[in-house]
């Protein structure tokens, strides 16, 4: 005798004789933001991102455009190759 037990979407467990065999399908790929980008995080105090929030206000600039402006000024600071991408204000 064959029974199935729906659990949690796509989760099933099958019972056969006594036994119990849970089955899950492979976790979805996670979407890429986009094609050829990462994702670079870290952690600052609260300050930081009040700060960045008034830069945005002041700049109209996105999140991504302001932190791509300071790491190109890093960079250049330490004269390493600055991407293109970074360059272009992309």
């Amino acid at each position: 005798m064959h029974k199935q037990i729906s659990l949690l979407g796509s989760a099933v467990a099958t019972t056969q004789t006594g036994v119990t065999i849970a089955t899950i399908d492979a976790p979805k790929v996670r979407q890429i933001h986009k094609e050829g980008e990462v994702n670079i995080s870290a952690y600052f105090p609260a300050d930081v991102k009040a700060s960045l929030r008034m830069v945005q206000a002041k700049t109209g600039n996105n999140v991504k455009e302001c932190l791509g402006e300071a790491l190109g000024d890093l960079f250049r600071k330490h004269n390493v190759l600055v991407p293109v991408e970074l360059e272009e204000g992309r």
